[in-house]
């Protein structure tokens, strides 16, 4: 074997160990994602959201091509915009969008097209042009892929209810939720449990809405 190909084998073998540690690296930064969210201040929320940011950047270096952790890295972006105000805020939204489009072209399939679904919510939370990217047709039609790709997703259910529920139509988002609060557990997703309380919470405030009728 000469030289040449013994530096290509090497190589393959260091990208390959490479993407396994930065695969598996998706989920304890998942779980500290959820774990933060159930955090009262909101000094030590931005802090860890900033810790989780450089660690989850970290890994996209180490494997550029593994959808799962442009996703993560997404997933932080979008809840450090959440978190922040002014100019933080308008870069961390810009973060997660190209992070989660990467994660999107990538893989579509990745997390059941749960970057489809989150970057759904990011077009919907964000302020519209010009003083950002927001835009509301955009979210609905990445909610209809999302729903494609992953039809039974816990996520992508919970991304439809919220759209629908932000543009009135109550009892559309509800079918939403129900389909969301009946699916079958995940263990596998670390965020699973978490949007599953969210979308119990948000069934239930419409539920009383439509009985307070």
């Amino acid at each position: 074997m000469n030289n040449w190909v013994r530096g290509l084998m090497l190589c393959l073998a260091c990208q390959l160990a490479a993407t396994v540690q930065a695969q598996q690296v998706a989920t304890p930064l998942l779980t500290q994602l959820a774990a933060s969210m159930d955090e009262v201040d909101d000094a030590n929320v931005l802090r860890t959201l900033a810790r989780l940011q450089q660690e989850a950047e970290k890994y996209t270096h180490q494997c550029a091509q593994c959808a799962i952790n442009w996703l993560v890295l997404g997933r932080i972006n979008h809840e450090l915009a959440r978190q922040s105000g002014g100019l933080a805020q308008l870069r961390a939204a810009r973060a997660a969008r190209d992070a989660l489009t990467r994660a999107a072209h990538l893989d579509v399939y990745v997390a059941d097209g749960e970057a489809l679904a989150e970057l759904a919510l990011l077009y919907l939370e964000t302020p519209p042009w010009p003083l950002s990217f927001g835009d509301r047709r955009k979210a609905k039609q990445l909610i209809q892929e999302a729903l494609v790709v992953g039809p039974e997703h816990v996520a992508n259910h919970l991304a439809a209810a919220r759209y629908y529920v932000d543009s009135g139509q109550t009892e559309t988002a509800r079918q939403h939720l129900l389909i969301a609060v009946n699916s079958a557990p995940d263990n596998e997703d670390p965020l699973y449990f978490l949007n599953l309380r969210q979308a119990s919470t948000m069934l239930a405030r419409i539920n009383s809405k439509l009985l307070d009728r």
